[in-house]
């Protein structure tokens, strides 16, 4: 089998893609082991123990190592991956505007650094897959009409936030080394994805923990914003799909559930599980990019790709999956 290295391997998408492809690839994570978000420790503490807990029943290796550490090109050579999938790095926009330094470190700089290791190394990577974000598209297109036009791979870049620019200056250095050093590729761009193990405060685990807490939901610009929210276990098979097909590489691929929803909508749904759940408006957030569907067109055309999660469907699993644990952070 492939040796498949998961840097992020810890962290929420790293960890339910290593159990996804446990069965058919020898599996190796890295991971700095890094909280993000100080007022989340104690769920990330549980989680943290818990996909390693889980992990370690596969007998999956995993190293604790920062990219930019001098021991992690060592790792790496002793590993030698077949593929790497990368999904590390700061898991939420906001943090990024929050502190944009650390989020160029964090993000660009430790990617730039890992691509060097590869460039500069003897190994021979089939594919580098690199998880990006729809934070890239910024404001997405609308008709002539105003209304949204789900974003396609094609259409122009034009991030408005931090995490995004630095998101896409990875994607243009991937393209860079491919031309260069020949190192195939695979760019990854999710949205608003949510489920098992997740715990960096996306707005589908805020207003779910507030449902268990019999709290209230605010939600800005009356709830009106949209996202195309995406179950983990479809991001996932979307993943696997564009490693074992020869028609994703060089290539970048929208990997969402396809239809956009307002925040409304889950507020909503989320009340339908809670009926005393109180939802109150409050003032918009700046600089937030206006979203909608992601176009998955292309991920349907050459890879096959068939989310099944609908977000009915996929906050239920998530739900179910969060009352089993809440009461362990």
């Amino acid at each position: 089998m492939k040796n498949v290295l998961i840097i992020g391997g810890l962290g929420f998408i790293g960890f339910n893609v290593a159990i996804k492809l446990a069965k058919k690839f020898n599996i190796f994570i890295i991971d700095a082991l890094i909280n993000y978000i100080s007022n989340n420790y104690r769920a990330w503490s549980y989680y943290s123990l818990y996909r390693q807990t889980e992990l370690k029943k596969l007998d999956i290796p995993i190293f604790i190592e920062n990219i930019k550490s001098s021991n992690f090109k060592n790792i790496l050579l002793k590993i030698k991956p077949d593929i790497i999938i990368n999904a590390a790095s700061m898991p939420v926009a906001i943090l990024a505007d929050i502190n944009p330094l650390n989020a160029k470190e964090d993000i660009f700089d430790s990617h730039f650094q890992l691509l060097e290791f590869i460039r500069a190394s003897t190994l021979k990577i089939e594919r580098y897959v690199y998880i990006s974000s729809s934070m890239v598209y910024g404001n997405f297109l609308r008709d002539d009409s105003g209304k949204i036009i789900p974003a396609t791979e094609e259409q122009p870049c034009l991030p408005i936030d931090t995490y995004g620019a630095l998101k896409l200056n990875n994607e243009i250095l991937i393209k860079q080394y491919a031309y260069k050093f020949n190192i195939p590729y695979t760019i990854i761009r999710p949205s608003a994805v949510y489920g098992a193990t997740d715990c960096n405060l996306r707005v589908t685990e805020i207003f779910l923990r507030k449902g268990f807490e019999n709290s209230k939901i605010e939600i800005d610009n009356n709830g009106l914003h949209e996202l195309d929210f995406t179950y983990i276990d479809d991001l996932v098979e979307g993943i696997y799909l564009s490693i074992i097909s020869s028609n994703a590489i060089n290539q970048t691929f929208n990997i969402s559930f396809g239809n956009g929803r307002t925040i409304a909508e889950l507020a909503s749904l989320v009340k339908n599980i809670f009926p005393k759940v109180k939802i109150f408006s409050k003032d918009c957030k700046p600089f937030r990019p206006n979203r909608g569907s992601m176009n998955i067109q292309k991920a349907k055309e050459l890879l096959q790709y068939n989310p099944i999660y609908s977000l009915e469907k996929g906050l239920i699993e998530y739900y179910k999956f969060m009352k089993e644990h809440i009461n362990n952070y």
